[in-house]
This record gives C-alpha cells, structure tokens and sequence, in this order.
C-alpha cells in the first residue's frame, strides 16, 4: 500500500480529516461499513493509537460508531434520523440569525465577504471542468465557509458547537442519499436570498430561506 506520512504534532487530525473524507467523498466506506484501525494505520503510518485517537473524535461528530469489543463503524441514519438532523439544525441556525439581527452584528463588510463566498459556490456549482468528488468537496467546503461565518459572527459558543458536529452528521446522510448535481446550483443561489433578508433585517425570511435551502441541499420535499 502507498504510505502518507504526516507531521507529529497535527497527526489524529490528519488521520480523522482522511477517514472522514473517505466517509464523505469516496466510496471506500458506506455506512454500516466496519472500519478497521490496522488497515488504516499500515495505510497512514501511523500508530494504531493515533487511529483510535481520531476515531474518537469522528464518533463526537457522528460519523461513526465505536461499540465496545467489536469495533467501529460508520455511522447509519434512517429517515427519522434524517429529519431530526435537519429539525435540529433549523432551529440552532434560525436561533443564531436571531442573535445576528437583535444585536445588528452583521456590518457591509461582513456582507460583502458573505456575498464573495456565494459567488465562489455558484462558480463551483456551475463548473464543467470539476466534476464528482473535487466538485462536491468544494461545494461543501463553500457552503460551510458561509454559514461558519455566520455562526462564528454571532459568538453562541455552544450553538456553533451544536452545529459544526452536525454540520458532518447532515453531510454523511447527503451523502449517502447521493446528492444530485441539479440541486447543488439551485442550493448555491439560494444564499443570495438568505443574505438579502439578513441585509434587510428581515427574520422570517431569513427562516424561511434557510429551511428550504437546507431541504433542496438534501434534496428532501419532507417539511420540517
């Protein structure tokens, strides 16, 4: 097998952005897949305790499963599982746009990088020369820089918290559902309207938008 090296002091983290990329984007594990650390630390070089190490911080984020004397597995969500993801990310997201607008914490400036993010994920979406896994890492990787920023901005420690964790549990089932490309535009626009109700301090819009931009990401019809 090809071998990585890693440098020392950022390793579990490497190993767990690695693992959890072959989760997200590859089709190396799918979910119920038993996830072996020998094959992963002969693959990194690395100790198997640096591969327990991230494992444990992949079953924080709800990518996989670690059950005592069997080993750990990637994470499996039924619909039920889908859309408690989804309510709860609505409700922590709406909360912080809350907090944005009744303390005006969100300035031109802020608008403007906000918008220069949107740009970049139409761009992305709307590319022909990034197709697959490097078109759906940096989608994902845009979307997530706009509405970290957000979270970030509002400064609810424990909200942001809630949602980053989240953020990868919604992911994996995204990807498990095969997200279709059709939607990943029409999800990509749909940031100029969340950020046109947040520039006019207009809450329920903002609410609205957010709920049916999380939807059509997942390409869901369910309400929440």
């Amino acid at each position: 097998m090809d071998r990585v090296a890693f440098e020392k002091d950022t390793l579990s983290e490497r190993v767990a952005d690695y693992i959890r990329r072959q989760i997200l984007y590859m089709d190396t594990f799918r979910d119920g897949d038993h996830i072996l650390e020998t094959d992963i630390a002969e693959k990194l070089d690395v100790s198997r305790a640096t591969v327990r190490e991230a494992l444990k911080d992949l079953e924080t984020q709800g990518i996989v499963e670690i059950i005592p004397r069997k080993g750990t597995y990637v994470a499996a969500f039924d619909h039920k599982d889908m859309i408690e993801i989804l309510e709860l990310r609505c409700m922590c997201e709406a909360y912080i746009f809350e907090t944005l607008l009744a303390e005006n914490m969100l300035d031109d400036q802020d608008f403007a990088v906000l918008e220069k993010i949107i740009d970049e994920m139409v761009q992305v979406s709307r590319s022909s020369g990034e197709k697959g896994l490097s078109r759906s890492m940096a989608f994902s990787a845009k979307d997530l820089e706009f509405h970290g920023y957000l979270w970030k901005k509002s400064g609810r420690r424990w909200f942001c918290k809630v949602l980053s964790d989240n953020y990868y549990r919604l992911r994996l089932a995204m990807m498990q559902d095969l997200m279709l490309e059709s939607n990943m535009e029409q999800s990509a626009v749909m940031h100029y309207d969340i950020l046109g109700a947040l520039k006019a301090a207009n809450l329920a819009d903002a609410k609205a938008f957010l709920r049916k931009h999380i939807l059509t990401l997942h390409g869901s019809e369910t309400v929440i």
